[in-house]
């Protein structure tokens, strides 16, 4: 019986698989739609970075009348970027003395000056101390115009540095006292508590200038207890005699 039933279920077709749509049984089978090929990839041309260029600053004028008025107005200085207002070096050529200090200062008006008042009188006095009046002294500062943040990048200090010792050369000092940690970084690579320690001597051109570094006028105000190491510092100068 169950073998009859399955020997018609047989002839029916009913063991194949089957679709409810017509097939033709000779069709070749479809072919796989051919992958699409990617577009080709956007040649690009390398080019090298540019390079990056480094503005090339005529040197500093040779004359020192004629490097004043540099300082004074040329537009490619490193301060031009800081402020319009700039303030230009005081005193004799071939003095006893050269002053520099790191920047200028800025008055209780705002003015900036080379000093402010207070300093002043107490630079004065300091020099008084060592037989040099401003009548044989020339104060001046390595940046011709005051910094935002009263400091200078480190970046510009070799620039500076050249330039301070050109000025040095054209002034002739037979001396010169360095005020601050500022001066003594950009001029000797040390910091002030290292570079007062000895007498230092700065070279330019064919000349060797003896020089000291010490407190800045205003440590010296705000801290009176710096002035006795100051007094040290500058006892490392030959005293000068006024004539």
């Amino acid at each position: 019986m169950i073998s009859s039933l399955q020997h018609w279920w047989s002839l029916a077709g009913v063991d194949l698989d089957y679709g409810d749509q017509p097939t033709a049984l000779l069709e070749a089978e479809p072919q796989a739609p051919a992958p699409i090929a990617a577009p080709p990839a956007a040649v690009t041309e390398h080019r090298p970075e540019p390079t990056k260029t480094v503005p090339v600053h005529s040197p500093p004028p040779a004359v020192y009348e004629d490097f004043i008025a540099w300082l004074a107005n040329d537009k490619g200085l490193i301060e031009a970027g800081w402020s319009k207002s700039r303030v230009a070096p005081e005193g004799v050529l071939e003095p006893e003395i050269m002053i520099i200090s790191g920047l200028p200062e800025k008055d209780r008006n705002g003015n900036v000056q080379l000093f402010n008042p207070d300093n002043r009188k107490l630079l004065e006095k300091m020099l008084a101390a060592i037989g040099c009046d401003s009548d044989h002294s020339y104060i001046s500062t390595i940046a011709a115009a005051a910094s935002f943040d009263g400091r200078i990048d480190e970046q510009h200090w070799a620039a500076f540095k050249e330039r301070t010792l050109h000025h040095i050369g054209l002034v002739r000092p037979k001396r010169v006292i360095c005020f601050g940690d500022l001066a003594a970084k950009i001029i000797f690579g040390q910091d002030m508590l290292t570079a007062r320690k000895n007498k230092q001597f700065i070279n330019h051109e064919s000349s060797k200038t003896e020089a000291i570094v010490t407190f800045h006028p205003r440590i010296l105000i705000e801290r009176p207890l710096f002035k006795a190491e100051a007094w040290k510092d500058l006892q490392m100068l030959t005293r000068i005699s006024a004539p």
